[in-house]
């Protein structure tokens, strides 16, 4: 790992200590997260690149549903890209997870400064606090209609900014401030992450992955599969994450593997599973179950029996 990268990383760990976060560092590179932490209810997953655009759309994807499988708020932290730094108190995007510079992350994390303006196709954008534009609209008397002539935008605009649904130039911001006399500016809540539309119907890569994910789908499981990540399938209605032991991985990326599984699981109150195919791996500290065992399966209330679980909700 090169020094810059390694100490960003130590930066964000540092933080997230600092803010009361249970985390851990995910020691594979080829993953699409390098730290997992947890606060409460609150659940980071987060990637750090010096170059925020050198991080592919295909662990972008990953990232997400690994957000969406353990309700968890995705970031990529870094300084710069490949148009120019990365500022602070601004957010960006990098195919829909949410981009920050290391100082925004740490002002959020411990002093609750959330960042109020964003990154949208080459401009800045500022969150605006709706329900305090709509009563001031109010208190003034005015139609959705006559503020939006006042400030030269359109009605629909209005209707939008108070449902917290569009965001607002810098100079749509001063004429309502200069209207209002007051401030109009929301923080956006970067640890109330949702994701825009479905997650993915991805399978995971590796023989044995495939075939786990088609029959946790087949029996009823909402199953997520990744391609780069320490787990590859987790299925939410259940509660628990797989890895699995394909024919041509060594014991040693496997060991590794595990070790990330275990910290992850760790972090998030989960405990992975191991399903192999006909070898079992030396030395296990983790459950293992043999695919055709799963295979035999025909009902979730069989499974979480089989994998000594309590079914987490039938409903998610």
């Amino acid at each position: 790992m090169r020094p810059q990268s390694a100490s960003l990383i130590g930066n964000i760990l540092r933080t997230l200590e600092e803010a009361g976060f249970l985390a851990c560092e995910i020691t594979s590179r080829d993953y699409c997260i390098q730290i997992v932490a947890k606060k409460g209810t609150t659940k980071l997953l987060i990637k750090s690149s010096e170059n925020v655009d050198s991080e592919r759309r295909e662990s972008a994807e990953d990232l997400k549903s690994l957000a969406v499988a353990f309700d968890a708020s995705p970031f990529i932290i870094g300084v710069r890209m490949q148009k120019g730094v990365i500022e602070e108190d601004t957010l960006y995007e990098r195919f829909g997870v949410n981009v920050m510079h290391p100082k925004t992350f740490r002002d959020a994390a411990l002093r609750k400064r959330l960042p109020s303006v964003y990154s949208k196709r080459g401009g800045l954008y500022f969150k605006i606090d709706g329900r305090t534009l709509k009563a001031c609209r109010e208190k003034k008397g005015l139609s959705l209609g006559q503020l939006a002539n006042l400030i030269g935008v359109s009605r629909k605009a209005i209707y939008e900014y108070e449902r917290d649904q569009m965001g607002a130039t810098v100079q749509t911001v001063e004429r309502l401030e200069r209207i209002f006399g007051r401030n109009m500016v929301a923080g956006i809540d970067i640890f109330d992450w949702h994701l825009e539309g479905e997650a993915p119907d991805k399978n995971p890569t590796g023989a044995v992955a495939r075939q786990l994910h088609s029959k946790l789908k087949r029996i009823g499981c909402r199953a997520l599969g990744f391609s780069h990540a320490p787990i590859d399938i987790h299925a939410k209605n259940v509660g628990v994450s797989f890895l699995t032991f394909e024919e041509r991985m060594n014991e040693d990326r496997l060991e590794n593997k595990i070790e990330n599984a275990i910290e992850v699981g760790r972090v998030l109150g989960t405990s992975p599973i191991l399903v192999t195919e006909e070898k079992s791996p030396q030395n296990s500290d983790i459950l293992v179950v043999k695919i055709d065992e799963i295979k035999k399966v025909e009902h979730i209330r069989e499974l979480a029996k089989l994998l000594g679980v309590e079914i987490a909700d039938q409903d998610n």
